[in-house]
């Protein structure tokens, strides 16, 4: 069922458009007197009777992942003599009574007299930082206020808990229909047994959708661990939504297609080797499940998710963890330790604070505003206090600078059939004074902080006293505390950038001869290894840049994981686990590779940041000659 965004009770589902109901049908007037506050809020969408404008907003799952975008369906009806702009600001917000992070974004649709638009928004979804340690989960909140010239503004609510406590699960209708109270009921019957199911949150196994609705853009997928639809329901998919499944799961997803009873695999156009599960799809996974068409084993699928990782927590703690003997000694994230430990220097704010306090006190009473001239305290104080600040302040610049430092770690998938280099990209920065902390990105971008160790410099971490994540979204402009002050802090951006930039091998050499590699990559790379189509490993001698190409030497497998998994080592844990699988077996019609920039797949946020010594590998499929 499809998720009206207006206001309701908990456990009323609501559609976001009018509904003629013909009085005349009993059955009809009873479901009336029965959804009485839901017909209520469907006529608060009419925003002018006389004109008939009006507007529907639904999400295309249900319930809302708790993480990445949700795409959000929006009709808009212009009833009135003139074009007119909606404008629309969403918010979203986790309901906790510690941290209430928030993500705000904003749309703005154009709709001519007399017609009607229709468009697909994709609303970034607030992330439930804070104290992960907690058993309870925390609600959710999404605000929509509308504005829409001539007619006003108006404001939706939409409460409700999202999928938590669990793999975020995309559940496709055909697969939802007999099944999905089947498997809730299982999840429910499992939590009662458990020990934990009096003081954990209430796990929620899957959001459905109509494959119709869904979006051409991955981002619209991003808040999923995992998404199961069924072959029949694959095949009739536009090409755009598949289009964007298939990103999706290159940048880390998991499909799972259920196979209907004599579906054949080759009619769903994925990678051979891919379907036989002889390898991954880039950093994601696809699976094929066998079901009689109706019925999902109910006991069977449940286990198959139980004990999932959830993206979620990757996101909230999973950079969070400590290596060494001491707390906060060395982070266990590569690149925070690459970036360096630094002292906070507490005692330098002590002793500011002591001098500062005698001269404000003892000095500015007995020295400078004396017994009979008490009346200097209004004029001495005042000049203290804005001494002591612009002192501060230029200690403050003379230590930590203006801008910031960082580094970053940046896994680029090139796809040459597809046109599309998949970037992945880890980065950890620490800052001086800032100017800003807005920027722009040149191309979609899925952009999400990171919880970090819990250290003096860092704000946002999984312990109770967190800073809240307020972020905000307009276009492509990106604002909010992803970058303060004299801080640490990390995100994590994955991007799907069109590209034709790829490794060709060169045609026309004897059957027995090397293989010879082209670069069209537009980077240098400084060491590369190429899998053949037989699984033999070869190896360039020296760096090779765009436009060269290279006569490649025999080399060796386990060299080849040896060095890959050290190339990797900078990425968090999860990362490198995906990066260390495209090695796990023999790979076939691959190249691996390492740089030491690729400007054109960098994904650029705050400009006064100094990026230093990236980290890049390249890793991608082979065409045939």
């Amino acid at each position: 069922m499809k998720r009206g965004l207006t206001q309701r009770h908990e456990g009323t589902k609501l559609r976001g458009s009018r509904t003629f109901v013909p009085l005349c049908l009993c059955v009809s007037i009873l479901l009336l007197a029965s959804m009485a506050h839901a017909q209520k809020d469907i006529a608060d969408q009419i925003l002018d009777k006389n004109t008939g404008t009006r507007i529907e907003l639904r999400s295309v799952f249900d319930p809302l992942p708790p993480t990445g975008f949700v795409p959000v369906r929006m009709v808009a009806t212009n009833g009135t003599g003139s074009e007119t702009i909606w404008r629309l600001s969403f918010e979203s917000e986790t309901q906790n009574y510690r941290n209430q992070n928030r993500h705000s974004s904003r749309f703005a649709l154009s709709v001519p007299a007399r017609s009607t638009q229709s468009a697909t928004l994709l609303v970034p979804l607030a992330v439930g930082y804070g104290d992960t340690s907690s058993h309870w989960g925390s609600g959710h909140q999404l605000r929509v206020s509308l504005d829409v010239g001539g007619i006003g503004r108006r404001d939706f609510f939409d409460h409700d808990n999202r999928v938590n406590a669990f793999p975020a699960i995309a559940l496709s209708k055909a697969l939802a229909d007999t099944n999905h109270s089947r498997l809730q009921d299982e999840v429910e019957q499992r939590m009662k047994s458990s020990s934990t199911s009096r003081s954990g949150p209430t796990k929620v196994f899957g959001s459905v959708f109509d494959p119709d609705d869904l979006p051409e853009d991955w981002r619209g997928l991003s808040g999923f661990d995992v998404m199961m639809i069924s072959s029949t329901e694959w095949l009739a998919l536009k090409p755009g939504a598949r289009l964007a499944i298939i990103h999706w799961t290159r940048l880390y997803g998991r499909l799972h297609i259920y196979m209907s009873p004599g579906a054949s695999t080759a009619a769903l156009g994925l990678p051979e080797a891919v379907l036989a599960g002889k390898q991954g799809m880039s950093l994601g996974r696809v699976g094929l499940m066998t079901w009689d068409g109706k019925l999902l084993p109910a006991k069977e699928t449940v286990d198959r998710y139980w004990h999932d990782k959830e993206r979620e927590k990757e996101l909230t703690a999973g950079y969070t963890d400590q290596s060494g003997s001491k707390p906060n000694l060395k982070p266990g994230w590569g690149l925070l330790a690459a970036l360096g430990m630094r002292s906070f220097a507490a005692w330098q704010v002590i002793l500011f604070l002591v001098v500062f306090g005698i001269l404000v006190g003892p000095v500015n009473l007995f020295v400078l505003a004396p017994p009979g001239r008490r009346h200097k305290l209004f004029i001495t104080t005042p000049l203290l206090s804005l001494g002591a600040s612009v002192l501060m302040v230029g200690i403050i610049l003379l230590q930590d600078g203006i801008g910031g430092i960082g580094r970053r770690f940046i896994a680029i998938n090139l796809e040459p059939g597809e046109a599309t280099a998949y970037v992945t990209q880890e980065q950890a920065s620490r800052t001086g004074v800032l100017m800003g902390s807005g920027f722009e990105q040149k191309q979609p971008v899925l952009i999400e902080p990171l919880a970090l160790p819990d250290t003096p410099w860092v704000k946002l971490k999984n312990t109770y006293d967190s800073q809240t994540a307020q972020l905000r979204l307009t276009g492509r402009e990106h604002g909010g505390n992803y970058f303060q002050s004299r801080a640490e802090q990390g995100q994590i951006l994955r991007a799907a950038v069109s590209t034709r930039a790829r490794v060709e091998l060169k045609a026309g050499l004897a059957a027995d001869a090397p293989p010879e590699i082209i670069s069209a990559l537009g980077f240098t790379v400084d060491e590369f290894f190429y899998v053949d189509a037989q699984g033999k490993v070869w190896e360039s001698a020296a760096p090779l840049a765009t436009g060269q190409t290279a006569k490649l030497e025999p080399g060796g497998f386990d060299a080849l994981r040896v060095w890959w998994k050290g190339t990797c080592t900078l990425s968090e844990s999860r990362t490198r686990e995906r990066l260390d699988l495209l090695t796990a077996a023999v790979p076939r019609s691959m190249f691996f590779a390492k740089a030491s920039g690729a400007p054109d797949f960098t994904l650029e946020t705050l400009k006064s940041i100094r990026w230093i010594k990236d980290q890049v590998v390249v890793f991608g499929s082979v065409p045939p000659p």
